[in-house]
């Protein structure tokens, strides 16, 4: 492939079969000009890039130090190999451009909490663990003292990667849902759902909102039959109830109708903890 501009002596825009590419690789560009010929070789990552993409990129790669490139580099490839699949190739301009900005937050003593971490670890499993090594990959290679809260972000990249997305705004509108009834609930049951006796029904909740959101986005909604749903309304009243204000607030605050089938099965979820907080109190 042949090189059309220098972007710097490590990224490169070229000309592959016609098609315009930036090859990124150390080196790549040190001691090279228009129209030299660039070999596969020589490329650690490619990217087909809509325009804008590109001028993003070019622009992270005139103000931001070099290391933290090759370190989303690095984070990726980890990634792409735990998972076995490729990632979607905006998340090296996204990844890049979070690291480098915590770092400096990082440097100024700015430290910006998660507060949807339990969240995350528990909504994108397998992302989290991902997460988690790039923390420490950073740490090690960087010498920066990236915290905890920095792996719930990197999980939110990696997961919104995974889907295909251009951005984290799904991923990230998904999880704040999913925080915020959870919030709810734990103020009516007057409990700490995230706690180590609560952790299994927990988790439990936490991926069913996050099945119910995914229904309600494919309109595929679920399926109880009206005779379980008296049921569960008579033999769970408060629980029953709760739900009820679930569903009231999904709509006031997120325009998200759901069902009285899937308001059955929250009701369910929300007697489970219920239970459990009953057991607690007479421990």
């Amino acid at each position: 492939m042949k090189i059309k501009k220098i972007l710097n002596q490590n990224a490169v825009l070229v000309d592959d079969q016609g098609e315009e590419k930036i090859a990124i690789g150390k080196g790549v560009g040190f001691s090279k000009q228009r129209n030299d010929l660039l070999f596969s070789r020589d490329i650690e990552r490619l990217f087909v890039m809509e325009p804008e993409g590109q001028q993003k990129l070019q622009t992270l790669l005139n103000q931001i130090n070099e290391k933290y490139f090759f370190a989303a580099e690095a984070i990726i490839d980890h990634a792409e190999t735990v998972l076995m699949e490729k990632l979607n190739e905006h998340i090296f301009i996204a990844l890049t451009d979070h690291i480098s900005f915590s770092a400096q937050n990082i440097a100024n003593g700015i430290v910006i909490r998660n507060k949807l971490l339990s969240e995350i670890e528990v909504l994108y499993g397998e992302e989290f663990g991902i997460a988690q090594w790039a923390v420490d990959y950073l740490n090690r290679t960087l010498e920066i003292p990236y915290g905890y809260d920095e792996a719930g972000y990197i999980a939110i990249h990696i997961h919104s990667a995974r889907t295909g997305k251009n951005n984290n705004h799904d991923s990230i509108r998904e999880v704040t849902i999913i925080s915020d009834v959870i919030h709810l609930i734990e103020q009516e049951l007057d409990v700490d759902i995230r706690s180590q006796e609560m952790a299994l029904d927990y988790s439990r909740l936490a991926n069913h909102l996050r099945l119910l959101l995914q229904r309600y986005q494919k309109q595929r909604y679920a399926v109880l039959d009206q005779e379980i749903i008296e049921m569960v309304r008579n033999k769970y009243p408060e629980s029953y109830q709760v739900a009820k204000k679930i569903r009231v607030f999904l709509m006031k605050s997120y325009q998200l109708a759901i069902t009285t089938e899937e308001l059955g099965y929250v009701a369910i979820h929300v007697e489970r903890l219920r239970k459990v907080k009953e057991h607690k109190g007479e421990e």
